[in-house]
């Protein structure tokens, strides 16, 4: 067999264990998707089987770039792990093809398709979800203002009660807050809140620790409307949290990441979870690779040797390893204890490193 056909057959079998893996992980994460919209939507509203299911399918991928590393460790597995069943590898191992031969087609598919998933995948899935919230919205009659993206709820307290803040919109570049309306309550000794005053206004600005608000028109429950004008009020939000609440990173997408972090960090604001978000999705094809490693490292084993199903097993629980070693990792790089560029690529790089020193050592001795 040549080098040119063996990649081929290769790719055909890694593509045919990806389906496979694909298919089964898809199935599950859509039912349990569907289930998930039937609770939150259909038990508040009459909706549809096909809606209920058009909202699960936009929702899709997004469930499939957060699995896509799954996808590759279990389809991987599936197929080297068929190949072995059939001493197929033994073949191709006496015929004196090497470990890295035979694994050249997976490895550089793994690479391909993270590149895919980050650039392709993940706008999809960002447009996707947006259009998600839009069809939900109008399935449960929430009215927005035309062109308005995402209405705006903030909740603060304050010394005798809280204040609850709705807007249409938020302008995150320029911190404002388009048709606000300011609920204050009081609290009293039996925790009861009671309303007592309303400001409507055209906007809010958030400045350092008050509200600059313009066209304010005050209610109240025992005095007539008053109109106030342009008045300040005392907050405790700051600008970063406002920011976060405008611009969750996982609903940007890989091509407007760049831009949004220049962006917010000339105004000043932390960016260090859009930094960690940019670095996974670059980092997002040798995470795919250091899956296909852990595979080939679990499943390359021969298997009139024995023990080839606990290797397997062994391989799967790697993945899952290395899976929450980079979710942990994620969780110092978005309070920046850790640069967003470790927490990113630390995980996927040591796993990869590891796999490909096992392979080294059972392949060259």
């Amino acid at each position: 067999m040549t080098g040119g056909r063996l990649n081929r057959y290769m790719l055909f079998q890694t593509l045919s264990g990806l389906g496979l893996a694909a298919l089964t992980i898809t199935t599950v994460i859509v039912l349990v998707d569907f289930v998930e919209q039937s609770r939150a939507i259909g038990t508040r509203v009459d909706v549809s089987t096909f809606d209920l299911l058009s909202l699960t399918l936009l929702k899709t991928p997004s469930l499939l770039e957060t699995t896509l590393p799954f996808i590759f460790l279990f389809g991987i597995l599936t197929s080297l792990f068929r190949l072995n069943r059939r001493s197929e590898l033994i073949v191709m191992r006496a015929s004196g093809m090497s470990a890295w031969r035979i694994l050249t087609a997976p490895m550089i598919f793994a690479l391909l398709a993270g590149i895919v998933g980050a650039t392709a995948l993940n706008p999809l899935a960002a447009a996707g979800n947006a259009e998600f919230e839009r069809r939900r919205d109008a399935l449960m009659n929430v009215r927005r203002a035309i062109g308005v993206e995402q209405p705006v709820w903030l909740r603060e307290a304050t010394t005798d009660g809280f204040t609850v803040i709705s807007a249409t919109t938020l302008e995150e570049n320029r911190q404002e807050l388009r048709n606000p309306v300011f609920y204050q309550f009081a609290v009293d000794d039996a925790g009861i809140p009671r309303l007592e005053r309303r400001i409507d206004a055209a906007a809010a600005t958030l400045e350092n620790g008050f509200w600059q608000v313009t066209g304010a028109i005050e209610r109240s429950p025992a005095a007539p409307r008053l109109q106030l004008g342009t008045i300040t009020m005392p907050t405790l939000i700051n600008r970063q949290a406002l920011f976060e609440r405008a611009r969750s990173p996982e609903g940007v997408s890989f091509w407007d990441l760049p831009a949004l972090i220049v962006s917010a960090d000339e105004a000043g604001l932390a960016t260090q979870r859009y930094e960690l978000r940019w670095h996974s999705l670059l980092a997002l094809p040798l995470t795919l690779l250091a899956a296909t490693l852990i595979a080939a490292a679990a499943t390359l084993r021969l298997h009139r040797l024995g023990g080839a199903a606990a290797f397997a097993l062994a391989g799967g629980l790697a993945g899952f390893v290395m899976f929450f070693f980079q979710e942990f990792l994620g969780s110092f790089g978005a309070t920046g204890a850790l640069p967003p560029i470790t927490a990113a690529w630390a995980a996927p790089a040591l796993t990869a490193l590891i796999a490909l020193t096992y392979i080294a050592s059972t392949e060259d001795g």
